[in-house]
């Protein structure tokens, strides 16, 4: 049986004796992951990555990191002695140090206890704040504040990082370069990382897996491709928001009717008897736009999203529906326009509730 790098098993999660998140069990097979939890504001995450760290005990369950126990109904090994970094959406810098002397204090604190640590200046530059290390936390931005103590987190080489939001002070224009760079510092480096997150387009890129934490249950764990296009429940789906359902009737191995969009032809990720009525989900990538179809429907709202659009779509059922076309498509679509989809339709997975 092979051994699991981290072993979240059965965990009750709570602060101040109020449970946020329940009977939470979840694996990281190896030493370099990335996982990724997305759920609500309020809803428990960042308890989770503190009674990881050991700021808060655990009643049951345990928490094991490279087959030792953390924390266990009986058993709590104090935060100092875990070899884990955490670093809080609001940032914990030193106020009184400079940043440099910030990002020093991890390297000071493992070269006393005799462990490794990586050489700070290339993360530093890969973080772009090599113009800011001569000034104090009140001097910058808290966009600069969050990288600073993202930068101080990994340099110290932990076994296990903990990131809180880590990008959610970051201007929006500048966020994706750090998305990249972030993701490059911890595959080099193998540091394992647990990343709370609201922002499933983060999640998606940046997570090996992704646990989605809903209603105080952990919902779904899976790669990230699987949990966007194989949600396994109506809670899922519509906390990912990235489609909507309409209903339908089972009516062979292959094939669903649909009142507004008739046929649709597919795999079904689960099995249904033919007569089942069903709730299928549709994506906007799901239809294929077709100005020659006979299946028009009436343009709604359109968005640029640089390269492509996103129409949305109602049906004679008063459904709305969204669309992806590229944003090279010669003919362009106003809203009250008519708008074609492509039949039959065919739809990789069909994925129904």
């Amino acid at each position: 049986m092979s051994k699991k790098f981290l072993e979240i098993k059965n965990v009750d999660f709570q602060i101040g004796g109020k449970i946020k998140v329940k009977n939470f069990s979840l694996d990281i097979e190896k030493k370099g992951e990335i996982i990724c939890l997305l759920g609500p504001s309020g809803i428990g995450k960042t308890t989770i990555l503190r009674s990881i760290a050991g700021l808060e005990k655990i009643e049951n369950g345990s928490i094991k990191l490279k087959s030792k126990i953390l924390s266990s109904k009986t058993s709590h090994v104090e935060p100092e002695n875990r070899n884990i970094s955490l670093s809080f959406q609001e940032n914990a810098l030193f106020p009184h140090f400079t940043i440099l002397r910030n990002i020093n204090f991890g390297i000071e604190r493992n070269r006393i206890n005799g462990k490794k640590f990586l050489s700070p200046k290339k993360i530093i530059k890969i973080l772009n704040i090599e113009n800011i290390l001569n000034k104090y936390p009140h001097q910058i931005s808290a966009g600069e504040a969050q990288r600073a103590s993202l930068t101080r987190a990994v340099v110290s080489n932990p076994d296990l990082l903990l990131l809180d939001e880590p990008l959610s002070n970051i201007d929006e224009n500048f966020k994706e370069e750090i998305q990249v760079n972030l993701k490059q510092i911890l595959k080099e480096h193998k540091i394992t990382t647990v990343i709370v997150t609201h922002d499933s387009y983060e999640a998606f890129y940046l997570g090996d897996k992704c646990g989605i934490i809903l209603d105080k249950k952990l919902r779904q764990y899976d790669e990230p491709y699987n949990v966007y296009h194989y949600p396994n429940s109506v809670h899922v789906v519509n906390f990912l928001n990235r489609g909507v359902l309409v209903p339908a009737t089972v009516t062979g191995q292959y094939t669903l009717e649909n009142d507004d969009l008739g046929l649709i032809k597919g795999n079904f990720v689960n099995e249904h008897k033919i007569g089942t009525k069903v709730k299928l989900l549709l994506q906007p990538e799901d239809l294929e736009h077709d100005d020659k179809s006979n299946l028009q429907l009436d343009v709604i709202d359109k968005k640029f999203k640089g390269t492509n659009f996103i129409y949305t779509l109602r049906t004679r059922s008063n459904k709305n529906i969204s669309v992806f076309v590229h944003s090279h498509h010669v003919h362009q679509h106003q809203i009250s326009d008519k708008f074609g989809i492509k039949k039959p339709i065919h739809i990789k997975h069909l994925v129904c509730f």
